[in-house]
């Protein structure tokens, strides 16, 4: 059963929308809901270079006021392919490329509140071709991590980890799992 939009009110405008629905059930019930609509999608790239080594940035986060190890990724322009935003963000935020890209997943990170969907790639055999395309405001450290040295922060109680490297690395263990010969 999908509620009624009895009304819909704009809260707030600019870098995202903040709305205020008031929704309606079958039976009469109302009940206030606000939604944040970022308007445009996002892509998160676990890449890996030909040795193997995982490409990583260590990015402070103003809204849990640390810096968190996670994949690189950002927000999608309007209509991009993901492959193709994912190039571009990887690029900028790390210098690094991969002719090699696949999409191996995708999910609604915070369904209770956002309409955003982000896209998971996996980019193999990525290597160095250029230096950091940074934002005025995006403070990133690049690093190169093998896979147990990742894991192992993941583990680390205390440690601050950026939910996507997670789910990539989910969607990454089932790709390959579903790729093994039977």
């Amino acid at each position: 059963m999908k509620p009624k939009v009895q009304t819909t009110t704009l809260v707030y405008s600019g870098f995202f929308e903040l709305h205020q629905d008031l929704l309606e059930r079958e039976d009469g019930v109302t009940h206030p809901f606000t939604k944040l609509i970022l308007g445009t999608n996002a892509v998160v790239v676990l890449a890996q270079t030909k040795e193997g080594r995982f490409i990583l940035n260590r990015e402070y986060r103003h809204s849990p006021g640390v810096t968190l190890l996670g994949p690189p990724g950002g927000r999608l322009e309007k209509d991009e392919d993901p492959i193709l935003g994912g190039q571009r963000e990887f690029h900028e935020e790390t210098g690094y490329w991969s002719d090699d890209i696949l999409l191996i997943g995708s999910s609604y990170p915070f369904p209770g509140i956002c309409d955003q969907k982000i896209f998971y790639l996996w980019a193999k055999n990525a290597y160095k071709r250029g230096d950091q395309k940074l934002d005025e405001f995006e403070f990133i450290e690049t690093e190169l991590k093998t896979e147990q040295e990742m894991r192992d922060e993941i583990l680390l109680n205390g440690s601050h980890i950026d939910g996507n490297l997670c789910t990539a690395l989910w969607y990454k263990d089932q790709f390959c799992y579903n790729q093994s010969p039977s």
